[in-house]
């Protein structure tokens, strides 16, 4: 089972807790309690709860010392984020009975916030799993139309706004206290960890880095599944587990369409790491977008049509008798692939006119495209900022039109070269896919390349030497050349699974009509019913872009559901 908790004031009741939930530490005027088998270190007024490391030597942090809790105490919780990584939620009061929470960069545990109780009155509380705040008594089942909205018009951008009324989640890196939904300012960002000026790496150095960190995670568990895709990323984690002494398996998924079967490729980095390698094909029957979600999310969780995926690896986890899932995921922000510009800006900026030429040309070859263009976007870039995030009002109506995206690591990020600035933010789009999946409810799920040492050498590189050569994630690339199979090495594509997602909407036009143009989103008048019925009856073409969104509205509205039932107005 992965980690569930929850945080009470003083005030809460503990009597009456479910069956399984065991008081676990009295933290000055508030109390955790949990189910959890993860490792809980306490140590006084502190709690640690998840996979903690100490940077200096990546040993395992199971308790804090004294010292360190001293620290901690004296810096606001600033010590921490300097001298640990993992996985991790940190709680403790300081010396005048508050309590604060800490939430590990840059993957730290989904754990969400209610400032005074979800009505405003009542304790002030944090949980990490909706399920268990419903049984301590928090009802939880009011949506919020407007951070909804944001979700469908802003995609991919994790903020602090849950889409339920009263409920934040406090974000990778951040420090809050209980019973107030800000940010502390020692929290965690990418700009207060950012050099000014980039210094070049030789390929060795990230070899080192990623290794040690691998080896890290890989010793805290006994037996790993690694989803093993086939390509870059996680057979370079493939290649880090080799060797290890406990039992480990790569698994990979191929669909019926040849677009999305890598298993050649998952096969040669499986035989080149000495793993055994699972491989499962995918039924091509059309999955039914409208399904009721099993388990309710305190936020909308994954792509709904990947549930079969998802079950299907989780299953076999469980079946495998694994203690974590590893997987690739974040490779490809970590290791630099950038289709912008921006790289050619700071090039010219820190390293002059011959490396900003050298860049433009680069990009001109990973895009397959003339460095006279690359010239052009550069030469943009360099005198227009442009948006930090872009929107998406297809298939909504103009209720919240005009919404500006927000995110704590917008505050700042105008200060930073565009490479750097670039590179920073292609950390956030991850972040819905790491814990948006049931697998991850069910077992530690590990992404040991988002590993907050990975972020904070990357965010050092030049952003331009990721692509030198004209080939996306070459520092990385090179880094294992001698780790990871050429044929994988020198792959230019990607496997797709669209063909999984089309046949489901054609299926299903007439569900899809009645389950959104009846649903809540449309009560709410957050679509614009009129495009959504066009689109579902033919009269506008749906190709696959259309689909995906419209598909992507029905996951709301099933998340939605899974709150409130019967369905009702939220205002």
């Amino acid at each position: 089972m992965s980690l569930r908790c929850a945080l009470l004031d003083g005030t809460a009741s503990q009597r009456g807790l479910p069956g399984g939930v065991a008081h676990l530490a009295a933290i000055g005027a508030a109390s955790l309690v949990g189910d959890a088998v993860t490792p809980i270190g306490v140590t006084g007024s502190f709690a640690l709860v998840g996979w903690a490391f100490r940077s200096a030597g990546f040993g395992a942090c199971e308790q804090l010392e004294a010292e360190e809790a001293e620290r901690i105490l004296a810096t606001g919780g600033r010590w921490a984020l300097e001298n640990l990584w993992g996985n991790y939620i940190l709680f403790w009061a300081d010396r005048d009975g508050r309590v604060h929470i800490l939430r590990s960069p840059v993957t730290g545990p989904a754990i969400y916030h209610c400032a005074a109780g979800e009505t405003g009155r009542g304790p002030a509380f944090a949980f990490t799993d909706l399920a268990l705040a419903r049984a301590l008594g928090f009802a939880l089942d009011r949506p919020d139309p407007a951070a909804i909205d944001a979700e469908m018009r802003i995609p991919l951008l994790r903020g602090h706004a849950t889409g339920l009324r009263g409920v934040g989640e406090i974000l990778p890196g951040e420090i809050v206290r209980l019973g107030s939904a800000a940010p502390l300012p020692e929290s965690w960002s990418p700009w207060n960890r950012m050099k000014a000026a980039p210094r070049r790496v030789e390929p060795d150095a990230l070899r080192r880095k990623v290794m040690s960190v691998v080896s890290a995670w890989s010793m805290r568990f006994g037996r790993i599944q690694l989803e093993l895709s086939g390509g870059l990323d996680s057979s370079i984690v493939a290649a880090c587990l080799a060797g290890r002494r406990d039992d480990w398996r790569a698994i990979t998924l191929a669909t019926p369409d040849p677009d999305g079967d890598e298993r050649v490729y998952a096969r040669a980095a499986a035989e080149r790491a000495g793993a055994p390698l699972i491989e499962l094909l995918l039924s091509d029957d059309p999955v039914d977008p409208t399904a009721p979600i099993a388990r309710p999310r305190a936020r909308p969780g994954g792509f709904g049509l990947l549930a079969p995926v998802d079950a299907h690896l989780g299953t076999a986890a469980a079946d495998y008798g694994a203690e974590a899932i590893f997987t690739g995921a974040g490779g490809d922000n970590i290791f630099g692939y950038l289709t912008s510009a921006a790289p050619i800006v700071d090039a010219f900026r820190f390293a002059g006119p011959g490396a900003a030429w050298g860049a433009a040309g680069d990009l001109a070859r990973i895009m397959n495209d003339n460095i006279w263009k690359a010239l052009r976007l550069a030469a943009r870039k360099a005198v227009l900022h442009g948006r930090l995030w872009p929107s998406d009002d297809s298939l909504l109506s103009e209720r919240f039109a005009g919404r500006e995206p927000k995110h704590p690591w917008f505050d700042g990020a105008l200060e930073a070269w565009p490479g750097q600035r670039t590179y920073a933010l292609k950390l956030l789009p991850i972040q819905p896919f790491l814990d948006g999946y049931d697998r991850a409810l069910r077992l530690p799920m590990i992404a040991p390349l988002l590993s907050q040492p990975l972020v904070e050498f990357g965010l050092g590189v030049p952003s331009w030497q990721w692509g030198e050569g004209g080939q996306d994630r070459a520092l990385a690339r090179s880094a294992f050349r001698n780790d990871v199979p050429a044929a994988v090495l020198t792959r230019r594509v990607k496997g797709r699974i669209e063909s999984l997602f089309y046949p489901s909407f054609d299926r299903h036009r007439s569900r899809l009509r009645s389950f959104l143009l009846d649903g809540w989103l449309a009560s709410e008048q957050l679509i614009d019913g009129d495009a959504v019925g066009a689109l579902i009856d033919g009269k506008i073409r749906a190709d696959g872009v259309a689909a995906i969104r419209l598909l992507h509205l029905a996951d709301m509205e099933r998340w939605v559901r899974s709150l409130v039932s019967p369905i009702r107005p939220a205002s």
